[in-house]
């Protein structure tokens, strides 16, 4: 699965219906990276626009990555060494594309389903070539960049007419059948 990478965005993300630059959380960085490391991704992207966030990202991290947390916690830290924290999507993009030499496939997150909608089964036969994943935080990705993208996956539907996970929730929920379909 080194061939996938997660990008967690902060904006253009909703709120209410109106465009919004999120927070970052603690819990979506760790939670996430942990994720990545355990099932093998090629790496996990924090895109936010603020340097400040992002300078926020980037203290947290080297707390665990190489400061005293890392001889608290290497598990963490081992987690953690696959993030990158970038300003914006294309940034993602160049540097998936340096890593593997071609320019990722993107897919998009909702919670409703979209034109150019893929299912999971369908993705992993995509899974030759560079995929990157973009999960939303607040309520979701913004439609135009939705839009713009190569695909959207199809929506976890457990037929309970309920859909509002957590991102931590729908990056575990993807990533395992992503990883169920080898």
């Amino acid at each position: 699965m080194n061939n996938i990478f997660i990008a967690l965005i902060h904006y253009p993300v909703l709120r209410d219906g109106s465009v919004i630059t999120s927070s970052l959380t603690n819990l979506d960085m760790h939670d996430i990276a942990r994720v990545s490391a355990t099932y093998g991704i090629g790496g996990y992207f924090i895109v936010h626009p603020d340097e400040k966030m992002r300078s926020i990202a980037s203290k947290l991290a080297g707390h665990w990555v190489s400061g005293e947390g890392k001889v608290q916690n290497p598990d963490r830290s081992r987690a953690l060494e696959i993030m990158h924290i970038v300003s914006t999507l294309e940034d993602a993009v160049s540097c998936i594309t340096g890593i593997t030499g071609a320019r990722p496939v993107t897919i998009g997150t909702s919670a409703r389903k979209r034109d150019k909608t893929i299912s999971v089964s369908d993705l992993k036969n995509k899974k030759n070539i560079p995929l990157l994943i973009l999960f939303g935080t607040a309520g979701g990705i913004d439609d135009n960049l939705l839009d713009s993208l190569d695909f959207c996956l199809e929506p976890i539907d457990t037929g309970s007419g309920y859909n509002h996970l957590s991102v931590r929730s729908a990056v575990s929920i993807f990533i395992d059948r992503l990883y169920m379909c080898d």
